[in-house]
């Protein structure tokens, strides 16, 4: 979703947050009783951290930051542990004349003059608290070059920067969608040689019927000689004869001489293309160390919120990656860090009670293999236990327990990539969702890789991240249903096999093909498709490809293999981007188009076609769901309002706690999605008194805050609700993942 369009909300809510703390301030300054004193500290406090949760949601992290800083500086004076002093009131001023003036700029178009990390560094600080004159004299104030951020540079430090300008590559900043176009057409080009290719097999093909049309006329010549006529005719044959035998010559002739240059010309072609492929391939790859980057910092924040002691090291950072496998394995890594350190790692107390050193190890390495490269996560915790993985997908009702009884030990611990999975008790920004194996799996599979897990209980576990070093071209098995051409990543593929009627058994009312390793659901693409086919399995073999996860594939019937090639695949358009059958289409050599599939989205196919076995009356249309939600942010309550609109939801707004327990007395909701700081009732007292006064135990809550402690998870916990969301880390996939988690969808 585009989130610029609530820029202009937020800079109208803004601006009326920034009056609330101007006049608040003021107020305060000029001596206020005890009671209104401490209602204009609410206020004032409840406007600095709406402005910080509504710039952290729309992603304006600088703003985010020098109001979180305001706000923790209203939150110690609310606390009684700071003195509200006129030098503190001059920097919230100030402070909220810097978010003003960010936010305009941002929505006009202008360069932010404001270096937010500075700003935020220095409000509040070193200011004499009993010392009201402190600000009369400058003294305790920052100076003006802090808002610039342009401190002088050393001028040694400038004149060796000069000096060394010769032994450094030159280079020039090229915009990143100008390279991609680049390598766009250098993947036409690659098409290109495969028309190429075809013509060089047509001028083949030329070269041979001339051959064998002289071989016919030496052969009639041959019948022609048995037969009597005259010597006239005889001359008069002889003359046609040899015409056609010498133009058949000299056309065989040509017809080489043009194959053996176009041959040279297509080899040249094809060296000079891979060379500009290579090269352009080489411009986009970065090193793994900028997907590093972030990653200490947070694990780091992450264990101390924990209470854990972790040592990340970060091995292969030199290992070059394709910019887009770099953008999209950023959100999956991070999330497999966070697993890791939730999940894996144990306190330092119970890892001593194992025999282990306090502090857990966690190591992220990256390597090259061939035209692949591995990232590996492993950690030294408590790894996982097959039975509590069992127990979780029973208790979530993802499996029967007698499906479960009968998975491997590998097939178990495979469970933790299925949609909805979890083993945590509440779902928060840290774990639980229950989505974000299943996203790691499907962002890895759009990129042509896959993930696989190890795991040992009471020694750890290994997750193995392989994806393509190059995303220009994709390698593809051609298929074909009746005379329609699809193509398959070869990547998801794991192998064909070939079907005879004969072998297909049926299991609860489901074909399926036994196998060595097991079991696969067998399946047609026609039928998974919705195409019209005319034909069946009778007494032929037919072909089956086997996608999905290898310990549990799927076998899908074509009616036949093509070919397998590299192709360039390009995005289907926004008409059909929202459909997730096909991952776009490729243009082969002859000019023809074939729709590229989605293994993963088949995979996912092959559940709901057992829907096709049940009674009719069993399938019921589901109904619009409801959703409430709550806050006193007009701009965070438009943004998630238009998020859970467009994914299908009916979606009704509050303006704070007193407003959300009127609207759930007369109307019926299905999930709840809350701010926590709120005037009149906040998130905590209104999910409590949903379950204790409404009577509705099991009514979904969520709680979306920019309170991150583990003390505030905790309240959130014992007070009702399913899911705590930080606003620091909020993701709208993430977010309507949770929800149709939370409903069961």
């Amino acid at each position: 979703m585009d989130l610029t369009i609530f820029y202009n909300q937020f800079r109208d809510e803004t601006a009326e947050n920034v009056r609330v703390l101007n006049e608040g301030l003021l107020a305060l300054e000029g001596g206020l009783e005890e009671e209104a004193r401490k209602a204009a500290i609410d206020a004032v406090f409840r406007a600095m951290h709406t402005i910080k949760g509504s710039a952290r949601m729309l992603g304006l992290d600088p703003i985010g930051r020098i109001a979180h800083t305001c706000e923790s500086i209203l939150g110690s004076i609310r606390e009684g542990q700071r003195t509200l002093t006129r030098p503190l009131i001059d920097d919230l001023l100030r402070g909220g004349d810097a978010i003003f003036a960010m936010i305009t700029a941002v929505v006009e178009g202008q360069p932010i003059d404001v270096n937010a990390d500075a700003l935020a560094q220095t409000l509040g600080r070193n200011i004499g608290e009993t010392n009201h004159s402190a600000s009369t004299n400058g003294s305790d104030s920052p100076p003006v070059e802090v808002l610039n951020g342009a401190a002088e540079p050393d001028r040694q430090q400038v004149e060796t920067t000069r000096a060394g300008r010769s032994a450094i590559r030159q280079t020039i900043r090229v915009r990143v969608d100008r390279l991609d176009r680049l390598l766009n057409l250098a993947g036409e080009l690659t098409i290109g040689t495969q028309t190429e290719a075809t013509h060089a097999q047509a001028l083949s093909d030329l070269d041979h019927m001339v051959r064998e049309q002289a071989k016919a006329l030496v052969g009639l010549e041959r019948e022609l000689k048995r037969l009597r006529f005259s010597a006239a005719q005889r001359v008069q044959l002889d003359s046609h004869l040899n015409q056609a035998l010498n133009a058949g010559e000299q056309t065989q002739q040509m017809v080489r001489s043009v194959l053996d240059r176009f041959g040279q010309h297509a080899n040249l072609s094809n060296q000079i293309i891979e060379d500009v492929e290579q090269e352009i391939i080489g411009a986009r790859l970065l090193p793994v160390s900028m997907l590093f980057s972030n990653l200490p910092r947070a694990s780091r924040e992450l264990a101390r919120e924990l209470g854990k002691e972790v040592e990340l090291i970060l091995q292969g950072e030199t290992t070059e990656l394709d910019r887009k496998a770099i953008e999209a394995l950023g959100d999956p890594l991070m999330h497999m860090l966070r697993n890791a350190i939730d999940h894996g790692i144990e306190t330092p107390e119970q890892r001593e009670q194992a025999g282990k050193p306090h502090q857990g190890q966690i190591t992220i390495t990256a390597r090259t293999l061939g035209s692949y490269a591995q990232i590996t996560i492993k950690d030294d915790g408590r790894g996982m236990e097959s039975s509590q993985l069992r127990e979780a997908a029973i208790r979530k009702g993802l499996l029967s327990p007698e499906a479960v009884g009968l998975l491997t030990e590998q097939e178990a611990l495979d469970l933790i990539f299925m949609p909805g999975f979890s083993t945590a008790r509440m779902i928060t920004d840290v774990s639980g969702r229950g989505v974000g194996m299943d996203v790691v799996r499907t962002n890895i599979a759009e990129l042509g890789g896959q993930v696989h897990v190890e795991s040992r209980p009471g020694h750890g576990s290994t997750l193995t991240l392989n994806v393509p070093l190059t995303l220009v071209t994709t390698r593809v098995l051609l298929i074909a249903v009746e005379d329609q051409l699809f193509g398959l990543p070869a990547s998801g593929c794991h192998g064909v096999v070939w079907v005879q009627p004969d072998q297909v058994r049926t299991i609860e009312g489901r074909a399926v093909l036994p196998r060595s390793e097991g079991i696969a659901p067998l399946l047609r693409l026609d039928e998974l498709l919705g195409i019209a086919h005319a034909r069946h399995m009778h007494d032929r073999r037919t072909p089956a490809i086997l996608v999905g996860a290898a310990s549990r594939p799927v076998a899908i019937l074509v009616d036949r293999l093509v070919d397998e090639r590299e192709v360039v695949v390009k995005p289907l358009g926004p008409l059909m981007e929202r459909q997730r059958r096909y991952n776009g289409a490729f243009q082969l050599g002859d000019g023809r188009l074939a729709l590229l599939l989605n293994p993963l989205t088949l995979t996912h196919l092959t559940r709901g076609m057992a829907l096709a076995a049940l009674p009719s009356q069993v399938v019921q249309a589901q109904r619009r769901q409801e959703l409430l939600v709550v806050d006193d942010s007009f701009a965070t309550r438009e943004l998630i309002r238009s998020i859970l609109t467009s994914t299908g939801y009916t979606v009704t707004t509050a303006i704070d706690g007193v407003d959300a327990l009127d609207k759930l007395r007369v109307g019926s909701y299905d999930l709840v999605v809350s701010d926590v700081e709120m005037p009149r009732l906040d998130g905590f007292q209104l999910t409590a008194r949903i379950r204790t006064e409404l009577g509705k135990p099991n009514l979904p809550v969520i709680i979306i805050t920019s309170l991150a402690s583990e003390t505030h998870r905790r309240r959130g916990l014992e007070a009702g609700a399913q899911a705590y969301i930080v606003k620091s880390q909020f993701n709208q996939g993430n977010l309507i993942d949770t929800i149709r988690q939370l409903l069961g969808d």
